[in-house]
């Protein structure tokens, strides 16, 4: 039988990853679970249930609403309303991709709801206008460690399958934020971003051959130094904590827009994880670590299966498909 809602699933995303600045991201196990049933009156009814509510907008400015209006409008038919009860293991607005996920969990909505057809080109043109780090819309979507490699002036996308017993340690500050973060330019000096290309290319390399030890001998992956540390959020201590070193650290670097810090080790990440709290704690921020594993899907997986849905009459469509049910 019929259902007049969606359920959709989006897999939270680390961009930045590794260093890699604007040109690498990590799906990994957290979630955005967004159920919507639409509405014929008009209004917009929000239910958050996870970390930083009070972060997540209840009106029409949320994230999701705005790009499942925005799929709506670009198939010529209007917003009349919904019901969205959010469930969320991602916390908000401190770098782990609930901004990607939210956008991305939209215009699934809308294109399972609606039956819109959007393609996968579609998809993420749509989403780039609400989400301008494409490398973690990517990753939402697909899965896996995605990387940005220069290729002469162009900019490609690789897709990575991840080792799943791959630990991502991620140490979030505890601040209140400031209503306008510092803002960094993205695409900055081509010396920083053709490093930053690099770093994907290797990071890509290194998961490629399933995160083991090349064959000389080496102990593993070997990166250059860490790349200069970026922030668009000013937390007392975050310089601190992105010097740490420790055995079998490979990078400890802010996680998107911050101010969590990722930690990406082989071995025991105890040492590294420690030392990160302690440089917060030095600077009076406390702190809270945790744990994460890699998924190689994403959204366009979880979602594969449309659900059998037919939503209510609505007028923008009414002229269109006068039954019930619109056509898949």
């Amino acid at each position: 039988m019929a259902s007049n809602s969606v359920l959709v699933r989006v897999p939270a995303t680390v961009g930045n990853f590794g260093g890699a600045r604007e040109c690498a991201a990590l799906a990994f196990d957290a979630s955005l679970n967004v159920k919507v049933t639409p509405r014929v009156d008009g209004h917009v009814g929000i239910r958050y249930f996870g970390e930083n509510g009070e972060r997540v907008p209840r009106d029409r400015s949320n994230l999701i609403v705005r790009a499942l209006e925005a799929a709506l409008h670009l198939k010529g038919f209007e917003f009349t309303g919904g019901d969205f009860e959010i469930y969320s293991s991602v916390p908000v607005a401190v770098g782990l991709g609930s901004s990607t996920a939210a956008v991305v969990a939209g215009l699934v909505a809308a294109d399972q709801l609606y039956h819109l057809g959007l393609d996968q080109t579609t998809l993420f043109e749509l989403a780039g206008v609400y989400e301008p780090r494409l490398e973690n819309l990517r990753a939402a979507w697909l899965g896996g460690f995605v990387a940005g490699i220069e290729e002469g002036e162009t900019l490609n996308y690789r897709r990575t399958f991840v080792p799943e017993n791959l630990v991502l340690d991620v140490v979030v500050p505890e601040i209140v934020l400031a209503d306008k973060p510092q803002s960094l330019p993205r695409n900055g000096r081509a010396g920083e971003r053709i490093q930053s290309s690099h770093r994907a290319r290797e990071l890509a390399d290194f998961f490629a051959s399933a995160g083991l030890p090349a064959q000389t001998g080496s102990a593993g992956i070997r990166l250059e130094a860490p790349l200069p540390p970026t922030s668009e959020k000013d937390v007392p201590g975050l310089a601190e904590a992105l010097e740490v070193r420790a055995p079998g650290l490979v990078s400890a670097f802010v996680c998107g827009s911050g101010p969590a810090v990722g930690i990406f080790s082989q071995g025991n990440t105890l040492e590294a994880v420690e030392a990160v709290r302690a440089s917060f704690a030095r600077n009076g921020v406390r702190s809270a670590a945790l744990q994460f594993r890699p998924t190689n899907a994403g959204a366009a997986e979880w979602n594969s299966v449309r659900p059998d849905v037919s939503v209510p009459r609505l007028p923008g469509l009414a002229a269109r498909f006068p039954k019930q049910t619109l056509p898949v």
